[in-house]
């Protein structure tokens, strides 16, 4: 299934996703998807979802994708931690988030479902929990898809 929503970055996620770094990556099912989103009275982030449809969720670097196996502890999870931070910080009332992957020292990838950006809900946060880490999803795959490539060229 190839999406439209990807089309722009296409060329290079297949190149990133035949490294070495993309190797074992297999694309979700329909089935698994549905039975997530199902189980969790949720959808997908239509982007996150095509990803995961046609390439699968694979570590390229921070973060780490979450895949629909991952999803199942990462999203209740996610839920719980979100609402502690709602009640320590003014988090604004119109993000939308959806966790799509994880940082090693624990913080969050969240896609605004409102805006588009991919934001970081930063763990043990000071005064500031969210950052902006790209502008949005096809931006952040572009970051970790070139530095997959960047990794597969240097082992050369």
């Amino acid at each position: 299934m190839e999406s439209i929503r990807l089309e722009s970055i296409r060329d290079l996620l297949v190149e990133a996703f035949n490294t070495t770094m993309g190797e074992g990556c297999t694309p979700e099912t329909q089935q698994s998807i549905e039975d997530f989103e199902q189980k969790y009275n949720v959808k997908l982030p239509a982007v996150y979802r095509e990803l995961l449809l046609e390439f699968g969720a694979c570590n390229f670097g921070d973060p780490a994708l979450y895949s629909v196996k991952e999803l199942n502890w990462a999203y209740p999870e996610f839920l719980e931690v979100y609402r502690e931070y709602e009640k320590e910080y003014e988090l604004p009332a119109e993000l939308q988030p959806f966790p799509i992957g994880g940082f090693g020292e624990g913080s969050i990838a969240i896609l605004d479902q409102n805006s588009g950006k991919v934001l970081m809900l930063i763990h043990d946060a000071g005064e500031l929990p969210l950052r902006e880490i790209a502008v949005d999803f096809n931006e952040l795959m572009t970051m970790l898809a070139e530095s997959a490539v960047w990794v597969q060229e240097q082992m050369k």
